[in-house]
């Protein structure tokens, strides 16, 4: 076929103008990269901006006065004004220069073949700003007369209402550009629309695809509901497949020979699924390849398929949708993804044990990792293989915070603790879950084995687990020396691989140290309280209540944590006591009070004092684990925030002694009890003095551990932020804290200068939003996910006549009014904080997104004019069959977007009849 030839107004595909945004619009741009990257797309030119501007040359004036004059609030007048722009720009005849061109170009192409006419804005496509389907498209365009016509109304789009109104809230010039093009038309079998990250739980390891018979006007539109495929980004296996309705297909016009109808599909068709598993892995590998090419973010692409062909007939940049690339901080730590089933269930509950408050993609990307390590170890030794994350991914990273595979949790309480104890030991899994736990059957031998093996092969990680952490890492001076913290200089003199090769070794060795704890605790310690909990319940008859909890509170000894609790109350008493420092700190409760400190008479010894603090406890202080947060060695603000609340207060010594008076009178009470009883009274006494002792080694040594823990996160912290400096220096950050929004190997690669930099700051951006929106409390992690979003588990089963279930088109949540809206001449009934309920939207219905606080759709996917504008609009979106019959007009309701579901409260206002 010979393809057109370029000129001044004609830009071919495939020559290097193609990609010029300014001459060929977004459109036209992508299909440029497309083709010189060797993708399939149908041959094509494009009618570039330079034929737009001369044709409306002499109408500019008149454009002018008619904008002039527009009322943006009325929605009616503003229709009417650029109406009238609209009917200028078409009945105008085309410049016969232009027109001689774009027939030559036609030509070029074949003889009178089928062409698509698509606008083409130079402000369409781009990321930040959402032109795509403002600006009409034509298809099965054919012969001279129909092409040009085609050609200006694509021109006159550019004066829709809406397009004119986006122009005007984004700040776009008066007079955009608008270029047109061209395209070989594809007989589409099947097409539809392909997410390389799915825009409903921004999942960046999953493809989705919209796929229906016909051409891809129907799935657009939203006058059909297509098939849906959601596929692993990495292996290409479909994880779901949603049969659409697919109860019509747009087709080309069979009477006239030009332009589109839409057509019945025959049951049997329409029930029938577009793709087989190989041809979606085809079509999604193609998806990948396109994402690689534009720097590997996410596209949105129009795709059809003929003769057994994928055609790409457009990519773009997805809008609408805040990608954080999760699942690269997730892979950044081992895990069986292939064998973990799609719908496994994740939890908060145990993270939030050991790692509160917000967690950076970094800290996840190394502690994480290490988790795994020691937990693998531990299930092997104690005799667990299948609990191993080569079994099963254990951690998966979202949107600030960690969450643990629960289903490990219940099969280890299946597995590994007896039924005696396993009610107080469910709080890691959901209580729909509990029946089970408790009903399945229990290998004592495997049990007793289990100690057996712990105690010959690794009692470092058994009952001896609290002195193995001591002796070997609390006490250790040589572990203590390898993972000192350095200060910045030491850290400036390394070169880059030496810094890697001590974050290495320090990384190793921390690791090592969480097996004592991990294991001891996990397993043994679970046991023991577990135990002692029984004990308490079934052995003692002493008449206390509560007891357990009296037994288990407070500790026999003290801790490194009471012991750094005090020195900071001392540094608080000393400035109580002194009148000076005391005025000091009221009139700068900041850093300014240390700048101040030398003129007060107590100054030079509370300087002296705290500098003295800082060198014994520098790395701890802070109160959530991640290494982002700043240690008192950091910053001093870390103990100032604290000492006001603490001056005045008595000595916290007093209550510990007391405390710890009253613990061993408990355990001394019940230890009495048990051996006083005439049944097996002193192997009572004997079992429960084993297994308190242990249990309170263990709650001294867990405070203890996280000591020696802080000392060797802390030299991991700054050489991490000594990584952040160097990449700040050779200007690839921004300023060093960016550092803690990329896993390790992302941020290595920004280091050694092979990171994708505009990935890499799509990432850091969203990915700080979303922790700070943690740490801010500003967003509250839900309890459970699965699928990527708020798992609907251990939640009341929401039924009845009222509830009305359907499929998520854009997540939130919000209670409103109904308004039911058959058609668009109904929209003025639409009021502000409604929630529409309407068949399917197109472009007219635009300016009620910004009235309305969620859509439910009847028909239509991902892709739909409405429910890609509820996405962009953050609207909460749900699809429901029938749902203009269903939901009473005037009701008040909530629509849940998250799970897909509207819930009907009460029909209080007045029913409107809708004629």
């Amino acid at each position: 076929m010979q393809h057109a030839a370029a000129s001044r107004y004609i830009i071919p595909f495939d020559v290097p103008a193609g990609t010029d945004l300014a001459v060929v619009g977004g459109k036209g741009a992508n299909l440029g990269r497309l083709t010189q990257a060797g993708f399939d797309v149908p041959a094509g030119f494009v009618v570039g901006t330079d034929a737009y501007k001369s044709h409306i040359e002499n109408l500019k004036d008149r454009i002018s006065d008619a904008l002039s004059s527009i009322s943006y609030a009325d929605a009616d007048a503003l229709e009417e004004s650029v109406q009238r722009i609209r009917s200028w720009i078409v009945e105008v005849d085309m410049p016969v220069a232009i027109a001689n061109e774009i027939v030559a170009g036609y030509a070029g192409l074949g003889d009178r073949i089928f062409v698509a006419v698509r606008s083409s804005g130079t402000a369409e496509d781009l990321e930040g700003a959402s032109f795509a389907g403002l600006h009409d498209t034509y298809l099965d365009i054919r012969g001279r007369d129909c092409l040009i016509d085609a050609v200006k109304r694509c021109w006159a789009s550019l004066w829709t209402a809406r397009a004119v109104s986006y122009r005007k809230t984004q700040g776009f010039d008066q007079f955009p550009s608008i270029a047109v093009v061209i395209q070989t038309m594809v007989a589409s079998e099947v097409s539809g629309v392909m997410f390389t990250g799915n825009p409903i739980n921004t999942a960046t390891d999953q493809i989705l695809i919209n796929a229906s018979w016909g051409l891809g006007e129907a799935i657009v539109s939203g006058i059909v509901t297509p098939d849906e495929y959601i596929v692993r980004h990495k292996t290409l296996k479909v994880l779901e497949r949603t049969l659409g309705s697919k109860l019509v297909m747009t087709v080309r016009n069979p009477d006239t020979g030009v332009g589109t109808v839409e057509r019945h599909v025959e049951e049997a068709r329409a029930r029938a699924f577009t793709f087989d598993d190989e041809q979606v892995a085809e079509l999604a590998d193609l998806g990948r390849r396109i994402q690689a090419a534009y720097d590997d973010l996410p596209q949105d692409i129009e795709w059809a398929y003929a003769g057994g062909r994928f055609y790409v007939l457009q990519a773009r940049p997805i809008t609408g949708v805040e990608f954080s690339w999760d699942a690269d901080v997730t892979e950044s730590v081992q895990g069986n993804d292939e064998a973990t089933p799609h719908d496994t269930i994740w939890s908060r509950t145990f993270p939030e044990e050991m790692w509160t408050g917000a967690i950076s993609p970094l800290m996840f990307s190394w502690r994480c990792w290490g988790l795994n390590q020691c937990h693998s170890l531990g299930v092997h030794t104690f005799g667990f293989p299948e609990l191993d994350y080569t079994t099963e991914r254990l951690w998966i990273y979202h949107k600030g915070v960690s969450y643990y595979n629960c289903k490990n949790d219940l099969e280890l309480i299946k597995a590994a603790v007896p039924p005696q104890l396993r009610a107080g030991m469910l709080d890691k899994i959901p209580k729909d879950w509990h029946d089970e736990a408790l009903e399945a059957s229990f290998d004592w031998d495997r049990y007793i084995e289990m100690f057996l093996k712990v105690e010959a092969n690794r009692p470092d990680m058994g009952y001896n687990w609290w002195k193995a952490i001591r002796d070997d890492f609390i006490d250790n001076r040589d572990y203590r020396e390898a993972t000192c913290p350095r200060s910045r200089s030491e850290y400036g003199a390394m070169s880059d691989g030496e810094l890697k090769q001590f974050i290495a070794d320090v990384v190793r060795l921390e690791i090592s140290s969480y097996d004592p704890p991990w294991n001891g605790l996990l397993w043994y310690m679970r046991e023991a309280l577990g135990w002692i909990a029984w004990i308490s319940e079934n052995w003692y008859d002493g008449g206390r209540a509560n007891i357990f909890m009296d037994l288990v509170t407070g500790t026999r000894n003290p801790t490194v944590t009471s012991e750094d609790n005090f020195a900071v109350w001392e540094l608080a008493d000393m400035i109580h006591r002194s009148p000076e420092l005391k005025s000091l700190l009221a009139k700068y409760p900041d850093t300014r009070f240390f700048d101040y400190l030398d003129q007060c008479i107590d100054g030079p010894a509370f300087r002296a004092k705290y500098a003295e603090h800082v060198r014994l406890r520098g790395h701890r202080g802070h109160p959530d684990r991640d290494i982002y947060f700043h240690r008192r060695a950091d910053d001093p603000m870390v103990d100032l925030r604290l000492i006001p609340a603490l001056m005045g207060t008595p000595d916290p010594r007093f209550q510990e002694h007391r405390m710890r008076d009253r613990l061993e009178e408990t355990i001394t009470h019940v230890h009495d009890n048990l051996r006083a009883q005439p049944v097996l009274g002193v192997f009572k006494a004997k079992l429960f003095k084993f297994l308190i002792d242990f249990a309170h080694h263990s709650i001294e040594y867990r405070d203890n551990e996280r000591e020696v823990m802080d000392w060797s996160t802390y030299a991991i912290k700054l050489a991490f932020e000594d990584v952040g400096r160097r990449c700040v220096e050779r200007g690839r950050l921004a300023e060093m804290r960016e550092c803690y929004f990329l896993t390790m190997e992302e941020l290595y690669g920004v280091l050694d200068g092979t990171a994708n930099m505009k990935l890499c700051r799509a990432k850091i951006e969203v990915r700080r939003r979303n922790f700070d929106k943690v740490n801010s409390k500003a967003a509250h992690p839900a309890p459970y996910l699965q699928f990527g979003r708020p798992a609907p588990i251990d939640q009341p089963e929401i039924s009845g006549d009222g509830v009305l279930r359907g499929k998520t088109t854009s997540v939130g949540k919000v209670t409103g009014v109904a308004r039911v809206v058959h058609e668009l001449s109904q929209i003025g009934r639409v009021k502000q904080g409604d929630i529409l309920i309407v068949h399917a939207t197109d472009p007219g219905w635009t300016s009620v997104f910004m009235l309305i606080k969620g859509i439910v759709l009847e028909t239509g996917g991902l892709i739909s004019h409405g429910a890609l504008l509820a996405r962009e609009y953050g609207l909460p979106g749900v699809q429901i069959e029938g749902a203009l019959q269903l939901v009473p007009d005037g009701a008040t309701i909530t629509l849940d977007g998250d799970n897909g579901l509207v819930v009907i409260h009460d029909e209080t206002e007045e029913t409107e009849e809708i004629r």
